[in-house]
């Protein structure tokens, strides 16, 4: 089956699959199951999956079959599809066989590839918007915008005050009433969490939400599988 899919040849390039707590996002601390896909088509300066950023970076192959019993042996609820780029891969059907089955499934996607108009039932976004400092801001696809709704998280990563503005501008100018969830978290090591707080409070953005990455703060930072 050719699609749009970068990546289609039926199955499933997976770089590790582990279940812990979500660790940032709207279900941060509650357990899931991550299912990390290989392949991106971004290379962001802060990357922290640089493991995953390549077809190479594939441990294991699964068909959609496989990747399910696999997600089946875990007993939560929640999955989450993260990478490199989830939606380079053929997912769609798998979304929807996890919502028919009680799953509620986060994609997470870097805002460089294109949403899906309609999504399956139980399937949430949190996607990206790649400020300047990530070096990838003009690969971003500001068509996205219109298809997050409210249950969908916009996140920013940024690095420092230039990446802060560029979210307010966002926040501000590109979405009524019926937005997203706006998280932004700090570059580990490049920008201090108090900064992020203290821009907030002096543009009075009251619906960004300030996050860390806490799997970061429990673990090591550079833990895998946690």
């Amino acid at each position: 089956m050719k699609n749009n899919y970068s990546y289609d040849d039926g199955l499933f390039h997976v770089t590790e699959i582990f279940d812990s707590i979500d660790g940032e996002g709207i279900r941060t601390g509650l357990m899931a199951v991550f299912v990390r896909l290989a392949g991106c088509s971004l290379r962001c300066s802060y990357c922290d999956t640089a493991y995953s950023l390549s077809l190479s970076d594939t441990k294991e192959v699964l068909t959609e079959d496989e990747l399910l019993e696999r997600i089946g042996r875990y007993p939560w609820k929640r999955v989450t599809l993260t990478g490199g780029e989830p939606l380079l891969h053929p997912v769609r059907s798998l979304c929807d066989r996890l919502g028919k089955a009680g799953y509620e499934v986060n994609i997470e996607t870097n805002g460089a590839v294109p949403l899906w108009k309609e999504r399956p039932a139980g399937t949430f976004y949190t996607m990206d918007y790649k400020c300047s400092g990530s070096g990838m801001k003009d690969r971003m696809l500001l068509s996205n915008f219109s298809l997050l709704e409210k249950q969908d998280v916009l996140k920013f990563v940024v690095s420092d005050r230039t990446d802060l503005e560029e979210m307010e501008d966002i926040v501000r100018h590109s979405f009524g009433e019926n937005h997203p969830a706006f998280f932004v978290s700090p570059v580990w090591g490049r920008i201090r969490p108090e900064e992020l707080v203290e821009f907030i409070r002096e543009r009075k953005l009251a619906d960004v939400r300030v996050q860390v990455q806490l799997h970061k703060i429990i673990w090591a930072p550079d833990r895998r599988g946690v």
